[in-house]
């Protein structure tokens, strides 16, 4: 039996480990935090993590600096955010990583064994749009119009392997048709070359800029995903509506760190981030984007993703689709 003045300095001891761990966890973060952007400037998910990273380095009372690493298929980014050190200092937004799983035969990442989920921040419907030069008015005529004349138009994508492209490789599978890809670093490239017709087509989130374009009749958005219709083009109807059934690209902006990031840095990241995407004023900047704020924990982020390799592995495959 431990003697009152051992069994004393044993509770103490033990009180000043919860004190120092809550200490620690307290103190995070002493230094800057890197948040690296792994597609080109100026899209939806750089400017997304541009109007959260302010109000978050408010709350985290360090500067929360922006750090784009493009590259094809957001490869150099990611990997440099999965070999940075797992102490909360480095943060990656990123789109849907599930199919480079399934895309390559020597995967440069598994995000399930090189990332720890933090939380989603945004979601989109996407949209396709065409080229006022395209004569279809309505997606059953462009159908028809590629169809009948097979690889003549150009599509731009963000990236092989990027949500876009494997929404418009599908697209292409469901509808039978062909068309050319021009793949980009990052979908802010995307956008000058569609609306000077060097592109005719893409998938893209509803940008302000778009939206600008398609009231000028520069451009015509033909269909769109999700459950609704789009408030701000009402006229365009949805996948379902047109006959083509559970075309639901999963296209969404989210927040992760590096694997065996300590669990208490990971809920404080979700916490403020959390936070800071219901502010007035990050609010503003999805309106301009089309984008819909959506936060999840760390926990329902890593279902959805598990959910996600389970549902759609088999599609990925079936495009046949190589990266390497």
């Amino acid at each position: 039996m431990l003697q009152p003045s051992v069994y004393v300095r044993s509770v103490l001891g033990m009180c000043t480990l919860v004190v120092s761990g809550a200490v620690l966890a307290q103190a995070y973060p002493t230094n800057p935090v890197r948040w690296i952007v792994p597609v080109t400037a100026g899209g939806p998910i750089d400017l997304v993590t541009r109007a959260i990273a302010q109000p978050l380095s408010a709350a985290l009372g360090q500067p929360v600096l922006v750090e784009v690493r493009a590259s094809a298929s957001q490869i150099t980014g990611v990997v440099a955010a999965a070999q940075a050190a797992p102490d909360g200092y480095t943060i990656l937004s990123h789109s849907n990583l599930v199919p480079h799983k399934f895309l390559y035969k020597s995967p440069p990442f598994d995000y399930q064994r090189d990332f720890t989920p933090i939380t989603l921040v945004a979601r989109s419907p996407i949209m396709l749009f065409v080229h006022e030069s395209v004569p279809a008015k309505s997606l059953n005529e462009l159908i028809a119009y590629l169809k009948a004349q097979p690889g003549k138009l150009a599509y731009g994508s963000s990236g092989f392997g990027q949500p876009f492209h494997l929404a418009m490789e599908d697209f292409k599978r469901r509808t039978e048709t062909d068309m050319l890809h021009v793949p980009y670093k990052g979908g802010a490239q995307v956008i000058p070359d569609l609306i000077a017709g060097r592109v005719q087509m893409t998938f893209f989130t509803l940008a302000e800029q778009l939206l600008a374009q398609v009231r000028a009749g520069k451009l015509r958005a033909l269909v769109t995903t999700g459950e609704k219709r789009v408030a701000d083009l009402p006229e365009v109807p949805t996948f379902d509506e047109v006959g083509i059934h559970s075309f639901d690209p999963m296209s969404y902006t989210a927040v992760s760190a590096p694997a065996a990031t300590p669990r208490d840095i990971i809920e404080r990241l979700n916490r403020e981030i959390v936070r800071s995407v219901a502010l007035p004023e990050v609010a503003k900047a999805y309106a301009r984007l089309n984008l819909h704020p959506a936060t999840t924990t760390p926990g329902e982020m890593a279902k959805m993703i598990a959910a996600d390799i389970q549902n759609r592995g088999p599609m990925l495959k079936g495009l046949g689709i190589t990266l390497d």
